[in-house]
């Protein structure tokens, strides 16, 4: 399967969904991209899309929510060698 074709099938059906179903189908999509072992990074570079990103974000806070976190201290530890 090639996220190529997965996004631009996609990119039609999304405005065939109701507004606030969108959101729901991303993270199925996402959910079964990630099952199916594409990498996240493959996903969003595939994906121009908010509610692909969105339901990527939320998957990461689920999934890996001390790497999000450790990231944010590097983050304040950069800031304070600023000062």
């Amino acid at each position: 399967m090639s996220l190529i074709i997965v996004s631009e099938v996609w990119d039609v059906l999304r405005d065939h969904l109701d507004f606030s179903s969108r959101s729901d189908a991303a993270d199925a999509l996402v959910n079964l991209l990630i099952d199916n072992n594409f990498e996240i990074d493959e996903i969003k570079d595939a994906f121009k899309d908010k509610e692909i990103t969105a339901a990527l974000k939320g998957y990461t806070d689920e999934h890996f929510p001390d790497e999000e976190y450790e990231e944010d201290e590097e983050y304040d530890d950069d800031q304070d060698k600023d000062w």
